[in-house]
């Protein structure tokens, strides 16, 4: 869905949610968009969406795979928002489920006195890397450990899905990229047993590169934000954040947090690190497409934030 980011704060919400709707650890990282005003209304609305949404009687199928809240995309106008027929785009939920990709159905959420779409969109996750080894796929950045559960010390993060097939241990192949040369080599040191679209790969300490600069993660991502990612090739893709699913209470593996975009890229990509185009911070990990509901696709990406607490990595690029 092409995003225009000239009418972005059209469709946001005036004011604020209630407190009571949303969270009191989303409403803290909000705080840290307070000087982005447009970011700082979306993120409060996509979490009280998120926290409303999933504690409503609104029926979803049963092979629901993916939800998020921010801007959705609509096959036709419905009489709800400022301005809600305009580029058929409406702020609210969107629900993925399984089905043949193109049908949309709409549903309706009343929250704080006002309408807001739930769009459920039907067809399926692509993922963007090919199983059994990264070479298919891409590194997001390079990584230190800080924590005690793993042994390894220094890595590179990359997509689970490329190597999801590998028990721990294994040596995996590395081939150059764009900018560096090596390592050519690697072991499969950490890896999500579940959700987290995250796997970690040690290297030698004599690869770690010089000239490296550690990264902070954005606290939170917010529908709005302007993001970019490179492929293992150097293909550049650039676009907005359109929908997070940034469940802020929860830290453990079995609710994989995501970002949703307006750019993607093709498979052999997954892997490639998505930061704030503004602030140069860590945002994501591209994973492939989902459907946008009017026959084009969005990119889907692992929300970073969610790796940096569960790995306990600092990231660096």
């Amino acid at each position: 869905m092409f995003f225009n980011p000239e009418t972005m704060t059209q469709f946001i919400p005036e004011g604020e949610p209630p407190r009571e709707l949303v969270p009191e650890p989303a409403r803290a990282l909000a705080a840290g968009l307070v000087e982005r005003p447009p970011l700082y209304r979306s993120y409060l609305w996509a979490s009280a969406l998120l926290n409303v949404g999933f504690q409503s009687a609104i029926p979803v199928p049963p092979r629901f795979a993916h939800a998020s809240a921010g801007f959705v995309p609509l096959n036709a106008p419905i009489p709800i928002g400022p301005i809600p027929s305009q580029n058929f785009v409406g702020f609210g939920l969107y629900v993925l489920a399984e089905g043949n990709e193109g049908g949309q159905t709409i549903d309706i959420l009343r929250l704080a006195g006002r309408l807001f779409p739930v769009v459920i969109t039907y067809g399926e996750i692509k993922l963007h890397g090919s199983p059994p080894n990264p070479y298919n796929a891409a590194s997001t950045c390079w990584v230190r450990n800080r924590g005690t559960y793993r042994p390894w010390k220094q890595g590179i993060l990359t997509c689970r899905h490329a190597l999801r097939t590998l028990p721990m241990g294994s040596n995996v192949a590395l081939v150059p990229s764009v900018h560096h040369s090596t390592p050519l080599s690697s072991t499969l040191a950490d890896m999500d047993a579940c959700t987290i679209d995250a796997a970690i790969l040690e290297i030698q300490p004599s690869d770690w590169p010089a000239g490296l600069t550690r990264r902070s993660v954005a606290r939170p991502s917010a529908p709005g934000q302007t993001v970019q990612f490179e492929g293992r090739a150097g293909s550049s893709h650039s676009g907005h954040i359109l929908r997070v699913f940034n469940y802020n209470t929860y830290i453990g593996n079995l609710f994989g947090q995501r970002v949703i975009a307006d750019c993607h890229s093709v498979p052999g990509d997954s892997g490639s690190f998505l930061e704030d185009s503004s602030t140069n911070e860590a945002v994501g990990i591209y994973m492939g497409t989902i459907p946008d509901g009017k026959g084009g696709h969005d990119g889907i990406f692992q929300d970073l934030a969610q790796v940096e607490s569960f790995f306990q990595v600092e990231i660096h690029y």
